[in-house]
């Protein structure tokens, strides 16, 4: 299975001035912000910054409540060993994503399964990613061009043979990497319509400020639910180059 990278279309922003949040070297400014629906959240996110690479991770586990609470709190230890693990050994974000599949089907009930994003941002500009079923991440240029990166294999811990490939981009200064779980477009305004991928897009501000733009997708999506409940956890992580 080969990515797909879809062109969409924005105004052009001002190229920004880069500021260190969560890595230890200013090449990337990363802010996540997550929102549990209720008590326990299903969704997961991880950075790990190392031998000039900065490496990420954003899921979401099916279901919801307690139960994939737990498959979360399990996932979120096993990647973050996992990703440990093959940053050192130097890795394709695809065989982090096949060991964590390995480690999750023999402990997986057959209704249970994850989607996730795993990859890494090198220091040279060169970003390398693997989708396993997931939200499509978006790639917002500072032309005003965005990418939305599509799957590159199927959902963690349920085939048994399940295989991915990773695809690599290269990131100019200034460039965004927007990561969002499946509650952000799916939450509904109080006449049942979904917040979308659309609205992401309305949401992007001019400014390129990771934790701005993270701030404004969020606000907006919250905004459209109204006085509605919101069903689902959310999260969005923007890495800024």
């Amino acid at each position: 299975m080969t990515a797909s990278v879809f062109n969409l279309q924005r105004p052009a922003r001002p190229r920004p001035r880069t500021r260190n949040c969560v890595s230890p070297r200013p090449q990337f400014d990363v802010h996540p912000i997550s929102i549990p629906a209720k008590t326990f959240t299903g969704d997961f996110w991880f950075t790990h910054r190392a031998a000039g690479r900065l490496w990420f991770a954003l899921g979401d586990v099916a279901g919801k409540g307690l139960p994939a609470a737990l498959v979360m709190a399990m996932i979120q230890e096993e990647l973050e060993r996992r990703i440990a693990s093959c940053a050192r050994a130097g890795c394709d974000p695809a065989t982090t994503m096949q060991r964590l599949h390995e480690f999750l089907k023999p402990l997986l009930p057959s209704n249970r399964f994850a989607t996730a994003v795993i990859g890494w941002l090198g220091d040279d500009g060169t970003m390398t990613i693997v989708n396993a079923g997931h939200c499509p991440p978006m790639l917002v240029r500072t032309n005003g061009g965005i990418e939305e990166i599509d799957s590159t294999g199927p959902v963690v811990g349920i085939i048994a043979n399940s295989r991915w490939i990773s695809t690599t981009i290269t990131i100019a200064a200034g460039d965004l990497l927007v990561l969002y779980s499946d509650g952000v477009i799916e939450t509904p305004s109080t006449s049942g319509d979904d917040f979308g991928t659309d609205g992401i897009l309305r949401a992007l501000p001019a400014s390129s400020s990771p934790r701005t733009v993270a701030a404004a997708i969020v606000d907006a999506a919250t905004r459209h639910a109204g006085a509605g409940a919101r069903y689902e956890d959310l999260t969005v992580m923007v890495i800024g180059a």
